[in-house]
This record gives C-alpha cells, sequence and structure tokens, in this order.
C-alpha cells in the first residue's frame, strides 16, 4: 500500500486554515455567517445529508438515525457547539491527526451547550469523520468494504450504549481512536492491528521465536455468534494485510480478553463459540476481575449477584460463578501460523 500525499500543515497556515473553514462552515447545513460566495462551493458535503447516509450505510436503526439527525441540528443551532464540531472536523480532514482526549472533551463540552446527550455527541463527531476516512483508505489503496466493516464498530458501540444506558450513542468512543488512525481494521468478523510482541510472554517463561519483534492483536466485536470458520477466514485476512510486519516463516496472533478467562470451560459446553475461540490461544496468562461483567449483563456489575438477570447460558454460568465466590476475569493468548500455510 502507498503512502498518501502528505497534507500541508493547517496550523501553520492561517490563510489556509481560515478559508478552508469558511467554505466548511457554508456547505454545512447549518446556515452560514458568510453570505459572500455562497453557493459557490457545490460540491462540499453536506454535513445534515451525510449523517443520514452514513447512518443507513452503517445499519443504524431508524430511531437511532434520527437522533443522530436532531442532534446535528441543535449542535448547528448553538454557536458556539458548532464551531467546536467544525474546528475538529476540519483539523482532522487536514491532515488526518488528533489528539482524540481533546477531541472528546470538546464534544462534551458542545453536548451541553446544545442541550444533546454526551454519548450521542460523542459517536456523532466520529459518523461525521467516516467521511474523511474513506478518503484517506482510497488514498492508501485499502478497500471500501475494509472502511465499512471498519466503521461497523460504530454500530456496534452504538447498540452496547443503547442496552447499557437508553442512549443512542457511545459510552467508549474513546476506543475509536485505532480506525481513524487507520492503525486498526476490520477484516471479516475479527479487527486487527499490529502491535510489539507482548513482554508478558516471555515473562510467564515462554520464548519469542526468533527475530519476531510484532503480533497481530485482535479484537472481537459484540456484533453476532462467534464461529469458527469466520474466525479461520479473519486470520488469512489479517496474515496477507499484515505480512510485510512478518520477514520470517511464522505469523503471530494475540488476543487479551474476557472471552480468554480459561473458567469459561466450566459452564459452557465445548462447541459454543466462546470455548471454540479459546481453543485457538496457548493462554499464557490469567486474571481475576469483574470490570467486563458489563458485557455479558449489558450492565455494571454492583457486587450483588443475586440481582443479575439468568435469560443466557453465559449469564446463569457467571452468576453460579459469582455465587460461589468465584470472579471473572480475562487471558492472554497466543498462536502461530506458518506463513506458507496462511498466504
Amino acid at each position: 500500500m502507498r503512502d498518501p500525499p502528505q497534507a500541508e500543515n493547517p496550523a501553520s497556515q492561517d490563510s489556509f486554515l481560515q478559508k478552508k473553514w469558511m467554505r466548511r462552515r457554508m456547505q454545512t447545513g447549518c446556515g452560514s455567517a458568510f453570505d459572500q460566495g455562497k453557493g459557490q462551493e457545490k460540491n462540499m458535503r453536506d454535513y445534515q445529508t451525510y449523517i443520514g447516509e452514513i447512518c443507513d450505510t452503517l445499519l443504524f436503526p431508524a430511531e437511532a438515525k434520527e437522533t443522530m439527525e436532531q442532534a446535528w441540528e441543535k449542535i448547528c443551532a448553538n454557536a458556539a457547539a458548532k464551531e467546536t464540531f467544525l474546528k475538529w472536523l476540519l483539523v482532522y480532514e487536514a491532515d488526518g491527526k488528533l489528539d482524540y482526549k481533546e477531541v472528546l472533551k470538546a464534544a462534551d463540552t458542545a453536548a451541553k451547550e446544545a442541550g444533546i446527550a454526551s454519548y450521542t455527541a460523542d459517536l456523532l463527531i466520529y459518523l461525521l469523520m467516516t467521511a474523511h476516512l474513506k478518503e484517506r483508505y482510497q488514498e492508501k489503496g485499502i478497500s471500501e468494504q475494509i472502511w465499512r466493516d471498519s466503521c461497523m464498530d460504530l454500530n456496534w458501540k452504538l447498540h452496547e450504549c443503547r442496552k447499557m444506558y437508553g442512549i443512542w450513542g457511545s459510552f467508549v468512543s474513546w476506543w475509536f481512536d485505532g480506525f481513524f488512525e487507520m492503525t486498526r481494521f476490520a477484516l471479516g468478523r475479527l479487527q486487527f492491528e499490529l502491535m510489539d510482541f507482548p513482554e508478558s510472554y516471555e515473562k510467564t517463561g515462554h520464548v519469542r521465536p526468533e527475530g519476531m519483534t510484532k503480533v497481530i492483536n485482535m479484537h472481537i466485536p459484540s456484533c453476532g455468534p462467534l464461529k469458527k470458520a469466520d474466525c479461520e477466514a479473519s486470520f488469512r485476512q489479517a496474515a496477507a494485510f499484515f505480512a510485510d510486519a512478518f520477514p520470517g516463516e511464522e505469523i503471530a496472533f494475540f488476543c487479551e480478553s474476557w472471552l480468554l478467562y480459561p473458567r469459561h470451560r466450566e459452564f459452557l459446553s465445548p462447541d459454543s463459540g466462546i470455548v471454540q475461540f479459546m481453543s485457538f490461544f496457548d493462554i499464557y496468562k490469567t486474571e481475576e476481575g469483574d470490570g467486563d461483567l458489563w458485557r455479558i449483563y449489558n450492565r455494571e456489575y454492583d457486587g450483588n449477584p443475586e440481582a443479575l438477570p439468568e435469560e443466557t447460558t453465559i449469564q446463569r454460568g457467571y452468576k453460579k460463578l459469582l455465587l460461589s465466590g468465584g470472579h471473572a476475569g480475562y487471558g492472554e493468548g497466543i498462536f502461530f501460523r506458518k506463513k506458507k500455510e496462511m498466504l
């Protein structure tokens, strides 16, 4: 994949920044404070229209789409909130680099000013950024399918937020930066990114393959059943996508997740999706902790297992474990594949 051309630095180009910001304000659907030259930027993106389009592309429910459109209207109706959103959109469109913590702080401030939920504003600003992200994918020669699949994480997090808090938005928007920095990609059922070979592997007495400095780290979005065949297909896509990072004969895959907690085998059947997924890995490290129970119960765990629902096998299994004094937890695992078998 080729690298995109480097954009000029808008922070040091005041006239460039001002002109582009003016053009951007003229086409946002918010109305414009700059009437001179209105209509000259026919091809500039209409954010109001784009919100509807991207919600459809990412399969948002109709109610969620309406929530996003109404939130944008409220942002547009408040001068300070509008300036905040347009500022960060412009910075991203100028060079693709952001301080994402500052973006979310700004989005939360804009949400208060406009009278919308912070979780909604957090997701909304990322929705708007997907347009420029698509351009960056094109510049890099990465397929539109991978762009769409990667952006679908906004949908998965949208539904998690709705289940947890009854709000269409995201309570984990800090997570999105990897997608918008183009270091994390959805490749089939799973999501992947390169990371340094984990120090924890050698600390637990294992031997790192000679010359191997990276692993393909994976994440498992909450988008349905976890099937072994789908995972295998994703592994092959990831092996091809990141092949250049592995000059040797082997490719390493890594995962740190609640899904790799060994005690799942106590209450899930061997043919369950989770246990099948665990079987890929040499799980070399585990720790206890209840912080991920929200993923199973769609609520924050308050330490009272009696109050937990028992609607699914995994909910019943964890409730029994917690009632007996046990805890949830997570595992770290790794596996290696021969490159010639994957490519």
